[in-house]
């Protein structure tokens, strides 16, 4: 088979999959209306951490892609030097992201006079919802790096979509999960 017809038969099952849980994020951002008129400053934050945290899902997922192609990663779950670097940066640059985040969003918040806005809660929801999906992204990244790898699939083909989605979900839900702690 060539290459196109191989990168194909790769992506093109795992993008259907990713549309139909993408139905599930969006399910998930349904069941938050009413945090919204509760939290009008969420609103103004939520789209920037979900796209946050698949971009940095989707850059580990590259990165651990080329590392595992050049054997600088080992497609195994050992603790390599490179490997912890990766994922100690993805998880300093997903909570760095938040706060820079939440900083924005206070400003946007405070120039449209938004009423009812809680600074300190939406400080605690930007770095909670880092942390717990940081966390998730970051290590269901490299499993799938190392499982698809194995698998002989090019890593390139299926982590960076599937990230992206997961991520939308994991963001999703651990934005919820900070709204109903706090």
């Amino acid at each position: 088979m060539n290459a196109a017809g191989k990168i194909l038969r790769q992506t093109v099952p795992v993008l259907f999959l990713c549309t139909l849980f993408e139905l599930f994020a969006g399910g998930i951002l349904e069941s938050m209306k009413e945090k919204f008129v509760l939290l009008p400053g969420l609103l103004v934050m939520i789209p920037p951490l979900v796209d946050l945290r698949g971009n940095i899902g989707s850059a580990l997922a590259s990165r651990l892609g080329t590392a595992l192609h050049l054997g600088i990663v080992k497609p195994k779950l050992a603790m390599t030097r490179a490997l912890k670097t990766n994922i100690l940066s993805s998880l300093i640059l997903s909570v760095l992201g938040s706060i820079t985040v939440w900083l924005l969003s206070c400003f946007l918040c405070l120039l449209m006079d938004l009423q009812g806005v809680s600074l300190l809660c939406l400080l605690f929801i930007a770095t909670f919802s880092a942390v717990v999906s940081g966390i998730l992204i970051t290590f269901t990244t490299v499993l799938l790096s190392i499982i698809s790898y194995r698998r002989g699939w090019d890593p390139d083909n299926i982590t960076g979509p599937v990230m992206t989605t997961l991520g939308d979900i994991f963001t999703f839900f651990s934005i919820l999960l900070a709204v109903v702690i706090w």
